[in-house]
Order: structure tokens, then sequence, then C-alpha cells
């Protein structure tokens, strides 16, 4: 079966699942108030993901016409570094499954994990350049490399995994704006490290 033809399968698949579902939770003119219409989208977000992979992005909504589904297997290329999950919006970058597996443990993400990866990397990709084969977010880092024209992410290491020497290596003055803002300290004599460009000003401060 061709890539093509197995993602149009796979997403019809998702699709039969998703209106069946909704058929025996809800009778067709029976009124479904907010609370159910929450209750519904959050349980089909995580059946979907533990059924189909958590890989696949899965919307569930409801509009006054009723029940609404937006579904997207996400397109996966096999090499010989395992498969490769492609972003959702970024064209050029790709996840291994190792690094999906590994984002979804720490970060507790059980559902839509590459919509999540795609946030996160909204961020990390600004880093790009500052510390070769890692990029820095907020709640983490990603490692990558390049191939040909593909950005290959291959693991996350979420912020609590960090060493300080990682952290300082990672989060230097370049990248501050990435810092998590509930590591960041109100004064200097509360912070367990301090960044260079501050150490040298509270250097100068001291000596005055």
């Amino acid at each position: 079966m061709s890539k093509d033809r197995e993602f149009e399968y796979k997403k019809v698949q998702i699709e039969s699942y998703l209106k069946s579902a909704f058929q025996k939770k809800f009778s067709r003119n029976s009124r479904i108030s907010i609370r159910k219409r929450q209750k519904f989208m959050d349980e089909m977000t995580r059946k979907v993901s533990k059924k189909f992979g958590k890989e696949v992005l899965c919307l569930v909504d409801f509009t006054k016409q009723g029940f609404v589904g937006l579904v997207s297997p996400a397109r996966k290329t096999s090499t010989d570094k395992g498969k490769l999950i492609h972003s959702f919006t970024h064209p050029q970058v790709f996840y291994t499954s190792h690094c999906v597996d590994r984002f979804s443990q720490r970060t507790n993400t059980e559902e839509n994990c590459v919509v999540l990866l795609d946030k996160y990397m909204n961020d990390a990709l600004l880093s790009y350049g500052e510390c070769e084969g890692n990029l820095t977010c907020p709640p983490g880092v990603f490692a990558y490399e390049m191939e040909s024209d593909r950005l290959i992410v291959k693991t996350f290491l979420n912020f609590e995994l960090l060493s300080a020497e990682q952290i300082k290596k990672f989060y230097g003055p370049g990248m501050i704006s990435t810092f998590p803002e509930e590591f960041l300290a109100d004064e200097i004599d509360e912070s367990d490290f301090i960044i260079g460009d501050e150490f040298t000003d509270l250097s100068k401060s001291t000596k005055n």
C-alpha cells in the first residue's frame, strides 16, 4: 500500500471510530451540554491516541450543525534511524519515534504529541545556531542533527533533567528569553547560579 493510500486509510478508520463513538454516546435529537461536550472531546482525544498512536492529530469540536472532527494521522518515513514522523507545521522538521516517546513520558502528554512538539519547536527554532546539535525552549532542550535538508529531532530533555552545567551551556545570555519564568529569581542572592553578564555586573557593583 502506498504512503498516501495508507495515510487516507488510517484517516478513514479514525473518522469512522469517532462517528461511531458519537452515535453511541448521544442520540440524534438530544441536547448536549457544554460539560458533556468537553468530556466527550477529552475522552475521544485520549482514546484515539491509545488506539491509533500519540502522533495522530485529532481535534473534536461542536458547531450549530453538530459534532465535527479534524483528523490528520502523521506522515511517517522509514529510515536507518528508525521511523521519522513529519512535523505538522514545520516542513523540514522530523521527529524520531524515540523522541515522541520520550517527549510523551517527560511532559506527561498522552495525546497529540506532535501538536505539542510543534508548539515547543516554534520557540526552539529561534535558538538554531546558538548551540550546535541542540535547540532550546522554555520546557527543555531538543537534540537534533541535520541530514540533507531535514532537521531530525532525536530526543527531548525536559528542564528538570538538565544539570547546572547544561543549563549554563544552553541558557546563556543569548537565550535568556527562553528561560522558564518559574526558574527566574527576583533577587540575585536568591539564585542558584548567575548568567555570565549579570555576574560581571554584580562584581563591578560589589567593588564599588
